[in-house]
This record gives structure tokens, C-alpha cells and sequence, in this order.
């Protein structure tokens, strides 16, 4: 489940929102509370992926795909804009266990060049398998 996040300490997204025909999963003014959260900058996010956590390569081409595909709309969206931060994230699963040390995940040329582009960072956000077990 990739998503593209962008963020604006002085300019409300919610315009955009409506306005876009990127796939808005969120977006959240500045001091506007969700359930686990009250947010300090403005927020909006878009899917790019809906590829399972144990899935990086198949997020990592509809990321590439959805880049290709909007390139225009997020550029428009992030000149149009005072942004303070854009980035890819993909959240992963960690691989690693008694048996395995080290966890290489590759970006392509394609996709950082993409993101280069349109100057948006890249973030991989490993999580252990049991990171959302409830405590017992």
C-alpha cells in the first residue's frame, strides 16, 4: 500500500481535493484531529499502490505507473503550492529473522528519476511482521 504524501504548513489542500482526479486517500487541514492524531501542518495523500506489505516490487512498478500517469497533476499540485515536504512511502515487511541478517530492497533508475523529477523523496517504512499484534 503506497501512497504519495505531501505536506504545506501554510496551504490548505482541501481545494485540490476536490478539484483533482489523482486518488485522494486523505486529506487533513492544519489543527484538524483524526483518531490518532491532531495535525500540525496541512496534509493530503493519494493511493498509489494497493500492493501488499510483502509486495515492494509490485508497489515499486504501480508507483512508476501512477507517476507516469499523473506526472502533470503533481506538478501542478506541488508548483501550485507552498510545499513543505513530498515524499513516496512504502511501508514493507521486514524479512528478517534468525536466518536472515540483512534486508536489500532496490529502487530502479526509473522510479527515482521519476521522483526525481518532480522532486519527491522516497521513504521505505519496514515494519516487523508481528508489529500490530495486539499485547497479550
Amino acid at each position: 500500500m503506497c501512497f504519495l504524501k505531501v505536506f504545506s504548513e501554510i496551504d490548505s489542500f482541501k481545494k485540490f481535493k476536490e478539484e483533482t482526479n489523482l486518488p485522494v486517500y486523505s486529506c487533513y487541514d492544519k489543527g484538524e484531529k483524526s483518531k490518532k492524531r491532531t495535525f500540525k501542518d496541512y496534509w493530503i495523500s493519494f493511493d498509489v499502490s494497493n500492493k501488499e506489505w510483502d509486495n515492494f516490487n509490485g508497489q515499486v512498478e504501480d508507483a512508476i505507473l501512477f507517476l507516469k500517469k499523473y506526472k502533470n497533476e503533481i506538478g501542478e499540485l506541488l508548483n501550485r503550492y507552498s510545499i513543505l515536504d513530498a515524499y513516496l512511502d512504502f511501508p514493507i515487511y521486514s524479512r528478517l529473522d534468525d536466518n536472515i541478517v540483512n534486508q536489500n530492497d532496490h529502487l530502479p533508475r526509473e522510479l527515482v528519476t521519476l521522483a526525481g523529477e518532480l522532486h519527491i523523496g522516497i521513504e521505505m517504512a519496514i515494519y516487523s511482521r508481528n508489529a500490530f499484534d495486539e499485547c497479550t
